[in-house]
């Protein structure tokens, strides 16, 4: 999994992730940091079950059977 850095909203730089903590239930807050003008950003990032993505629902409604 990738997180994607937000550009800054202040100068447009990309930020870099300082650090991620628990937020209310069911999301992280993530914390950037700009290197440019010291700007930080935080962000409410709902977390998804990675089990019920489109792409495991796919792969689990497949082909998949069991060896004859």
């Amino acid at each position: 999994m990738t997180i994607q850095r937000p550009p800054c909203p202040k100068c447009q730089t990309t930020t870099v992730l300082a650090h991620i903590t628990p937020g209310p239930a069911g999301s992280d807050i993530r914390t950037f940091e700009c290197p440019a003008c010291d700007f930080i950003h935080q962000i409410a990032v709902e977390l998804v079950d990675p089990m019920k993505s489109a792409d495991a629902l796919a792969w689990l409604q497949g082909e998949l059977r069991a060896p004859a």
